[in-house]
């Protein structure tokens, strides 16, 4: 949590956060789709990655837009990074089950390819990590709906008193 807050205090801007984000979220994209006959644990799990990282690529679009009350920005900075640790996560996990399926050798290659497709437990470490990140997307997502509805409440307070 501590990191997140110094995500807030350093120069790191929500742009680069996404972009963290959905170069990650790629190399596990691409990991998923190269396990052949994936089990459908794995092919929802390669659905929710691309619907996430169509929906970080959109709040790259809006902040770059400036359509977010200023407000909001350290906030979508503390969820952002917290996604970004999330997606790493997932990333690293992927990466390491990728080295043994394409190992050199036959017996761990054929082992890993076993072990991918049946591991509920590396299974359940991705689905995981993959709700911890929406979770934080929900949470931000909440805060972007009480800015724009204090904004809204502030604008007919002040029409009013015209």
């Amino acid at each position: 949590m501590a990191e997140a807050f110094g995500i807030v205090a350093s120069g790191i801007s929500v742009t680069s956060l996404a972009i963290q984000i959905v170069e990650n979220l790629n190399k596990v994209i691409n990991f998923c789709e190269s396990i052949r006959e994936a089990p459908t644990d794995i092919q929802r799990i390669l659905t929710e990655l691309h619907i996430l990282s169509n929906i970080v690529s959109n709040i790259q679009l809006v902040h770059e837009k400036r359509s977010l009350p200023e407000s909001s920005e350290a906030t979508t900075k503390q969820c952002l990074g917290l996604v970004r640790d999330d997606i790493r996560k997932l990333s690293s996990l992927s990466s390491d089950l990728e080295r043994k399926l394409h190992s050199d050798k036959r017996i761990t290659r054929t082992w890993a390819r076993v072990q991918t497709v049946l591991s509920e437990k590396k299974i359940a470490m991705l689905r995981g990590q993959l709700d911890s990140a929406k979770g934080t997307l929900q949470i931000l997502q909440s805060c972007y709906i009480l800015s724009v509805w204090h904004s809204f409440t502030w604008r007919k307070i002040l029409i009013k008193r015209r």
